[in-house]
């Protein structure tokens, strides 16, 4: 007898906003080529959009999973340990980009853009979602 598990939300999720992770770092590429090329920029304007995408979709996976674990917790203790992990999360963000910026081993511009591409596809499916098209 096999049972199939059920897909947590957050892997459902995962699998919805993973395409706009991954668009979100190429046309980050895709503008910075031509800037490395031109003169206007180096090497750390792509490891700053590699990095900045990573630690969005860390941020962004390590959100759902502490949603779900709040959801059978009681209310107080809910929203303590949601409050606690938003700060651990945006503490550990902070730290690894500060700490790739202090090294000069990324672009600070690049890597910040892309903790905004959750953000940023939700209002688009929320817009393709009201659209007839």
């Amino acid at each position: 007898m096999n049972k199939k598990k059920k897909e947590s939300v957050t892997a459902k999720e995962i699998k919805a906003l993973l395409p706009f992770f991954i668009g979100g770092l190429a046309l980050i590429v895709l503008i910075c080529v031509p800037l490395m090329i031109g003169g206007i920029g180096n090497y750390t304007l792509i490891t700053g959009a590699v990095a900045g995408t990573l630690v969005a979709f860390i941020n962004f996976v390590l959100l759902g999973i502490s949603a779900e674990k709040s959801l059978y917790m009681g209310e107080k203790k809910s929203q303590l340990y949601m409050n606690g992990s938003y700060a651990v999360r945006y503490i550990g963000t902070f730290i690894i980009l500060g700490v790739l910026m202090y090294f000069k081993l990324v672009n600070p511009v690049t890597a910040l853009i892309p903790l905004f591409i959750p953000k940023i596809a939700y209002a688009v499916l929320a817009l393709k979602e009201k659209s007839e098209f």
